[in-house]
Formats: structure tokens, sequence, C-alpha cells
């Protein structure tokens, strides 16, 4: 088996895990997983935060971004491109979001936000380990962003239980610094 059907085999596995949440349970873990984030002083340190709007299958990043609005941070979400790249635009509300590509909530607007060394970046993925190693969802969209920018703060979120041991990895996926769980 190759590392690549592997990860397809963890993302499947991941998947079933994720099925088998309730909304309550969920809801449950986001909360408790929003409290540990906001223990983290990159998060508070941050004037700009690149986040994500996660879907349902996902941690709850929404929260977050409000959470971001009320306290004076800057916000920069997504946006894919075809050419398999991505770029972060900087939001003032959520009524700067629509459907993009992939089903996903991204920016209308096209002020591309500025990293500096008080950029914290919140980076999704299926799984991950404890010391940051993750399995994305199989496009390299973050791996070649994170390479682009490594002096970038990053933070992982996913629930206690999705936790792994260890992800197959190759030599482009890239981490994150921390992970914050339920």
């Amino acid at each position: 088996m190759s590392v690549s059907d592997d990860k397809k085999a963890l993302r499947s596995a991941i998947r079933m895990v994720m099925r088998g949440i309730t909304p309550e349970d969920q809801f449950r873990m986001d909360m408790m997983m929003h409290r540990n984030l906001l223990r983290q002083p990159w998060l508070h340190e941050a004037d700009l935060l690149l986040c994500y709007c996660s879907t349902k299958a996902e941690p709850d990043t929404h929260w977050l971004i409000g959470w971001a609005f009320d306290n004076g941070k800057r916000i920069a979400l997504p946006v894919c491109t075809a050419q398999g790249e991505m770029h972060f635009y900087v939001i003032r509300s959520m009524a700067e979001l629509r459907r993009g590509k992939y089903g996903i909530l991204e920016p209308t607007g096209r002020e591309e936000a500025v990293i500096t060394e008080k950029t914290l970046c919140i980076v999704p993925a299926v799984a991950f380990t404890e010391d940051g190693r993750r399995l994305g969802k199989g496009g390299g969209y973050y791996d070649r962003f994170l390479e682009a920018h490594p002096q970038l703060r990053t933070i992982g979120l996913t629930y206690h239980r999705l936790l792994q041991e260890d992800i197959p990895c190759e030599p482009h996926d890239i981490g994150v610094d921390t992970v914050v769980t339920d």
C-alpha cells in the first residue's frame, strides 16, 4: 500500500468516526475546544487571523470569526484557485461571504491579507497527531501556502477522539505548530 492509499484509508476511517458524533456531542466538544483555544497566547497576540469557515464535518470556526471581530482582530479567509493556489482575503463581516469552490464559504472581496509576524493561521485537517502532523483533505492547498509562508504561527483544531498516534506523511506535507482539542 502506498502513502497515498494509506492517507485515503485514514480519511475514510475519520469520516466514519465523524458520522458517529451527534450534533449535541459536537456542540459540547466545540465549546470545550473554544475554551482551550482562548487560552492560547498566540490568539491574543495576533492582529490578523487567517481562518476558514468550517463545515458541519469540522470543528466549528464561526464562533472564532465572531470572537475575532468582537476583539478587534482582522480576519482573512481563503479562496482556492483553479491553479491549485490559495490566497487569503480580508473580511469585515460574514455578509461578505459566498459559496465558492468545494461549497465552502469564501470572501467576495479582494483585499489580500498582508502577513506579518503577528499573523496566526488556523489550519484545517481531517486529523492531526499531538505533535502537529496533519492529514489534509488531499488538495495540498495548505501545504503549498504554509511552505510559502514559513514564518506563520499555526494552530490546528480537532476533536480529541480524532487525534492519531501516527499519520502517513510525504516530504511535501507540512504540519502545524500546535494542536488544540476539546
